[in-house]
């Protein structure tokens, strides 16, 4: 029943994943469920149903004051690692835009407890295809840790879709500066190589 309610989930049928997390008394999932179809009480109420709460299901009670703008409890470096870009990512999908839009100005709290942050936004910005934002936030990222070859090697993958080939160039060189053996790096290179010289 379990793994039919992760299946429910993972194909956005929120609803009847939700009755069978109920039927389980698997309350954090159930009230990630409650969330994402867009009842607030309802997934507190499964939350707070717990004794002995979870790092999840404490990081679900912070992002109910996050969405509203208030914060009483700050995340921990795993909360925000593990958690942050699967609820930004989560609410785009399920079209609670204005809860991502409020998670992700929340970005300087996040980065308390986790200087990674701004990468992490970076990439699920990317993934949802915000590019303009993307470089913004991977420019706060690159401030903290230039040599992260992640943060470039994004940037340069922005860059590509965008058709921004010789600074897309640049970005992955700059990745392959940090780490010369950095292999998605090394075959993304010859990508952009091509699209710079396409008579070679």
């Amino acid at each position: 029943m379990l793994n039919k309610a992760k299946e429910l989930f993972y194909i956005g049928d929120y609803k009847e994943a939700l009755r069978l997390f109920d039927v389980g008394k698997v309350y954090y999932e159930a009230g990630l469920c409650s969330l994402l179809l867009g009842d607030e009480k309802k997934a507190k109420d499964y939350w707070k149903k717990e004794k002995s709460p979870d790092i999840a299901t404490k990081w679900g009670l912070i992002v109910l004051d996050i969405i509203k703008l208030k914060v009483k409890e700050q995340p921990t470096f795993f909360q925000v690692r593990a958690f942050l870009e699967v609820y930004i990512n989560l609410f785009i999908i399920s079209n609670h835009l204005d809860w991502a839009e409020n998670m992700i100005s929340a970005c300087n709290i996040f980065a308390k407890s986790n200087p990674e942050t701004y990468k992490f936004i970076a990439r699920v910005l990317f993934a949802n295809e915000y590019y303009k934002l993307t470089h913004q936030f991977l420019a706060e990222s690159k401030k903290m840790f230039f040599q992260d070859p992640e943060a470039h090697f994004i940037e340069a993958q922005a860059y590509y879709l965008e058709q921004e080939y010789k600074e897309a160039y640049k970005s992955i060189i700059n990745a392959l500066n940090s780490a010369p053996d950095y292999f998605p790096a090394l075959e993304f290179k010859k990508e952009i190589e091509k699209k710079l010289n396409p008579q070679v």
